[in-house]
This record gives structure tokens, sequence and C-alpha cells, in this order.
């Protein structure tokens, strides 16, 4: 997969991470309590930080990955009519907080406005 080229993307990116708001971005059950996996979810992979503290870290973490040049890979889903799905851009990140790597998949719509990010997955990175 591509890495994210635009700088005015990243920028976006930046400024939500970079929000000390709890809610922005948002997160998905999912990203915060796993599913059916062991190795999937905030909690779990992050047990000694209270809830607001796993994601002010994972958020911290894209904000250093992000100053540091980085650029997440980019995911262009082309969506399904037949299934009533859009498209969408997904964005993946590898990060490492409290000494654990991460592999996080966020959703990215560039709204007029402001965009709008979601924490979809946050999984052991292995690799």
């Amino acid at each position: 997969m591509p890495r994210e080229a635009d700088p005015e993307r990243l920028r976006k990116l930046r400024e939500v991470f970079a929000d000390t708001a709890s809610n922005v971005p948002e997160f998905t059950e999912t990203a915060e309590l796993g599913g059916y996996r062991s190795d999937e979810g905030l909690q779990g992979l992050l047990p000694d930080l209270a809830p607001y503290g796993r994601r002010l870290a994972l958020k911290q973490a894209i904000v250093r990955f992000l100053d540091a040049g980085e650029r997440p890979t980019r995911e262009d889903s082309v969506g399904d009519q037949e299934m009533q799905i859009d498209a969408a851009v997904y964005y993946h990140f590898r990060v490492t907080v409290e000494d654990v790597r991460l592999f996080v998949k966020v959703l990215f719509e560039d709204a007029p406005d402001e965009p709008e990010v979601l924490v979809i997955s946050v999984k052991r990175d292995d690799r």
C-alpha cells in the first residue's frame, strides 16, 4: 500500500490526533475493548493505563509519528453499491505506546468543516 503524500491530509490527521478532547477522534468499541482476538483493543494491550490515558497515549504516539515525518499507509476502498458500502479512505499507523508496538487502523473522511476521524481497530503489531 502507498504512503500518504498529501501534506494537507497529513496536517489534518495531526490536528485531529493533537486535539486533547476525549472524544476526538472517536474510537470504536473494538478499538477500545477488543473483539474476538486477545491481541486487540486498547484495554487489553495497555491494561496499566486508565481509559482516557490509553486514548491520550495513542494519540500522542501518532502525533510523534507524524511530527517525525513518518507517513501512514493509505488504503482506498472503492465501496460496493450492491452492499450499500460507501467508498472510504483508511490509514494504517504503526506506533509504539508503553513499549507495546501497535497497528492502528483509522477511517478518514475529509469533510468541508473539519475531517471526521474514527479509530477502527488497535492490534498488537508483531511485525
